[in-house]
């Protein structure tokens, strides 16, 4: 699901600074909670509901197809709609332009090249696009639904209490792999904050919301002087307009990625003000306090990584969302805590992808045992002979599957409480619902990236 453009102006319960938005209007949500148990948002009266017929009500067929179910959100631009389709039997987010810009020739063009951003991208960290049409002359797009919430509302919901270490760099992780993808396929997102990230079932992470997306291979359409964006987020260079040199537009994205990456392990923002103006120039002229000095236990490997690319001059920044990404994962390694007496099992009867998780997690957990076994009994016999620390376990293998193995697991007093993450080729959404009921605490979408999966692990102890 794809949120609109703009940012709350309201000033989130246990944060320090509000997120002032150049975007006129602040944005109303209404998004799912995230799990199973969580019940459904009520859905919100839409301000414009007597507006022309175009607009479709709950409950109605859409472009001949899409059942609409509730309202997730709306913006100043648009709003986003939970739909059915009646067809495929999926759900889907659709996203409308909004009635006061239905006769907006530039606000059509903007959709359609919003659209186009989000088509040159295939990624499990990015919001997928499905179709593009018009609908009694107004356009609209289908897209992923991602169940969940933005990042903000997650943080919202902790209360105050900071975000894990490993927990803060697994949502980063995946943030940087979906900007990564996006800035492959020639496109610079321009827009990224916590309220355009979304967290899905299984702790899948998803960047959303193209609206602002700069497509580099497109002559831009709107004035040199045209300030666009989130101003707590924005990179100096976007605040001011100066030209950057050729290869390096994506490093506005770094910047952005930083300061969220520095929100989310210190709870504040680099820069506090309430005024859009002044958040701004502190990106410009502001010296940020170092990551450290606001949290006690964040370690100051972290500090060099995140001030580096938040540098002002872009030639002298992180070069990439993906070197970012990788200079993070090494300041968490350089300061793991030693980990002898750890104990991980992984059954998995593909011996590759076996010994890719086993030689990954001894790289990782130096001085851990890793018991590797080819089938769901040997494993379960693993665990009834001495508890482990965390199990990898394939959903599709012979003795115990893994839907299996997860039951048989947490019905054994040894693995009743153990961190259980599930791998798998061909699984899905039904896997996971089923698997999560059973007690399993993640899913793992094969192949996956080593630092990933060390990423990953370390957020699953962390919790348990």
């Amino acid at each position: 699901m794809a949120s609109d453009n703009g940012s709350p102006t309201q000033r989130p319960p246990g944060r320090t600074s509000p997120r002032p938005t150049s975007d006129p209007g602040a944005e109303r949500r209404a998004l799912d909670p995230l799990g199973p148990s969580s019940s459904p948002p009520s859905e919100p009266e839409l301000e414009w509901s007597s507006s022309p017929g175009w607009v479709p009500s709950v409950g109605e067929i859409f472009a001949g197809t899409y059942r609409i179910l509730r309202v997730l959100g709306e913006g100043a631009m648009g709003v986003v709609l939970l739909g059915r389709d009646v067809r495929l039997e999926r759900d889907v987010a659709i996203k409308l332009i909004h009635p006061e810009y239905v006769s907006s020739p530039e606000a059509h063009q903007r959709f359609l090249e919003e659209a186009r951003a989000m088509a040159r991208v295939r990624h499990e960290n990015v919001v997928e696009i499905y179709a593009f049409d018009e609908y009694r002359g107004s356009p609209y797009f289908i897209m992923e639904y991602v169940p969940g919430m933005h990042v903000e509302a997650w943080m919202e919901k902790r209360k105050g209490a900071p975000v894990a270490i490993d927990e803060a760099i697994g949502i980063i992780d995946q943030v940087c792999r979906g900007v990564s993808a996006i800035h492959k396929a020639g496109t610079v997102h321009c827009d990224l904050k916590w309220t355009n990230i979304l967290v899905g079932p299984a702790f899948r992470v998803c960047v959303a919301d193209l609206g602002l997306a700069r497509i580099l291979d497109k002559p831009r359409k709107e004035a040199r002087d045209t300030v666009s964006g989130t101003p707590a987020y924005m990179a100096p260079e976007s605040v001011t307009g100066a030209v950057v040199p050729a290869g390096m537009h994506g490093r506005a994205d770094v910047y952005s990625l930083a300061v969220m990456a520095y929100e989310l392990l210190t709870g504040r923002l680099p820069y506090e003000t309430d005024d859009a103006i002044e958040m701004m120039t502190a990106h410009v002229d502001g010296t940020p306090p170092t990551p450290s000095e606001i949290r006690a236990d964040l370690p100051p490997a972290f500090d060099k990584v995140l001030l580096r690319a938040m540098a002002k001059d872009p030639a002298q920044r992180t070069p990439s969302a993906d070197a970012f990404r990788r200079e993070m994962l090494s300041a968490r390694q350089s300061v793991s805590a030693g980990t002898r007496g750890l104990r991980f099992i992984v059954a998995d009867d593909d011996d590759d992808f076996a010994a890719l998780v086993s030689e990954t997690l001894a790289f990782a957990f130096e001085g851990a045992e890793i018991v590797t076994v080819d089938n769901g009994a040997l494993a379960l016999g693993a665990v009834e002979k001495r508890p482990a620390s965390l199990a990898v376990i394939d959903l599709d293998m012979p003795g115990l599957n893994g839907i299996e193995l997860t039951a048989a697991f947490r019905a054994t007093p040894n693995a009743e409480k153990m961190p259980i993450l599930v791998a798998t080729a061909t699984g899905g959404a039904p896997d996971w619902r089923l698997l999560q009921a059973l007690g399993a605490d993640g899913f793992v979408v094969k192949p996956i990236d080593p630092m990933a999966l060390v990423a990953l692990v370390r957020r699953t102890l962390g919790k348990k």
